[in-house]
């Protein structure tokens, strides 16, 4: 089970196994699959579908997972919606993408606990979430204004390096980075929010954080890991962009960091996992030097 699951994130990632090119063609050889299923979550900044769809033969089982679009059906974007059935076809060639769009209205269902989902722009206002830290404390948004927040999400059993364990490890690389600053570092702060809230206990959290704080922030002073609710945890994650459901014993989510400003709006978005601890820690310096 986890050689297919891990198969099917990587290729909503966009990987794909190369193929020759066709003779003289412009275009490298793809393999084609009909993919049908009900649109989960819709992000048009990313270019993104999250379906949950049914077996695709010869490639991988029924699942919900994030698909990128390609450029000529960006034209879905504005008028695809979260209940929608949606009929297209999985093109694989350097890369992986939804072709051939088509879809029927479906309404909105209840009870997917992604039908919520907010694209954030820079410039939102972010809620005021409240969270439960590793040591048990509560924690909200609110008490970090003043001062910029650059905040994640993972979950502590994740099995994938290029997912969790990466946000993590860019974070540690990121707090290390504008620890070389005093004056940076002591405003910095990092928000590791968990999306297996059951499991996810503040002690668990606590010894995971641990394994990326021991030497740089060993108190937790400047990088929190919190969890909540799982109606508390969804919302915030709904409003940032983050889409998760459970799936054979596993999670299957896409990636959001958010940098909020010290006036509680958004500064950036980065979405997926292609993004640098460097770019990141540079425009948190930014921030933090500037006041926005």
């Amino acid at each position: 089970m986890s050689s297919n699951l891990r198969r099917l994130v990587l290729l909503s990632l966009g990987w794909a196994t190369l193929l020759a090119c066709l003779g003289c063609s412009k275009k490298p050889a793809g393999k084609r699959y009909e993919l049908e299923g009900r649109v989960v979550a819709v992000d048009s900044s990313g270019r993104i579908l999250t379906v949950a769809h049914g077996d695709v033969p010869r490639l991988m089982p029924a699942m919900t997972m994030p698909f990128q679009v390609a450029k000529n059906e960006d034209w879905v974007f504005g008028k695809i919606a979260p209940g929608d059935h949606i009929h297209a076809t999985l093109v694989m060639t350097d890369h992986a993408e939804l072709q051939d769009i088509s879809f029927t209205s479906g309404g909105n269902p209840a009870g997917d606990g992604t039908s919520n989902l907010h694209i954030p722009d820079a410039g939102d206002a972010v809620p005021d979430f409240q969270f439960l830290n590793q040591f048990g404390k509560a924690v909200r948004l609110s008490q970090f204004r003043g001062k910029p927040l650059l905040l994640t999400f993972v979950y502590t059993r994740c099995p994938f390096p290029d997912f969790c364990p990466l946000m993590s490890n860019n974070f540690a690389s990121v707090l290390k980075q504008l620890r070389q600053v005093p004056a940076i570092y002591s405003k910095t702060q990092l928000l590791s929010i968990s999306i297996d809230p059951k499991f996810d206990t503040p002690r668990v959290l606590q010894e995971y954080g641990v394994r990326y704080v021991a030497k740089t922030d060993p108190q937790f002073e400047h990088w929190q890991f919190v969890t909540g609710s799982p109606e508390g945890i969804r919302k915030a994650a709904d409003f940032f962009g983050l889409a998760y459901n459970q799936q054979e014993g596993q999670i299957v989510h896409n990636l959001r960091t958010v940098l909020i400003g010290s006036d509680g709006k958004i500064i950036k978005v980065y979405t997926g996992n292609q993004w640098k601890p460097e770019e990141v820690a540079r425009d948190y310096a930014q921030a933090a030097a500037g006041g926005s």
